[in-house]
């Protein structure tokens, strides 16, 4: 016999008006949700970054995050033309409803 459980919900946060938030322009850099990333490494690299977290208690991501951010660190970065950042994103198709 399966037991009833009864969950609980937060309710979901009302935009009242979308006018009181701060204008962003197209190369204003926003911190918001995490992007995933996904790419090739060598494996001696990926080797390296996992016994270097073992020993230091970090993760990869945290490892990750620290080399980009230095390797950024001293770099001029110009943001990309409209044309380009605006693009449509490419990716997987959405699943069709006949699947």
């Amino acid at each position: 016999m399966a037991k009833e459980r009864k969950f609980e919900f937060a309710p979901l946060p009302l935009v009242t008006d979308v006018e009181d938030e701060p204008a962003t322009k197209p190369g204003d850099i926003q911190d918001g949700a995490p992007t995933k990333v996904t790419f090739d490494c060598d494996y001696i690299s990926m080797e390296n970054m996992k016994d270097y977290g073992y020993w230091e208690g970090l993760t990869q991501k945290d490892i990750i995050l620290e080399s980009l951010k230095l390797y950024f660190q001293d770099k001029e970065i110009r943001p990309r033309p409209d044309k380009i950042r605006n693009r449509t994103k490419v990716g997987r198709k959405p699943k069709s409803a006949n699947d």
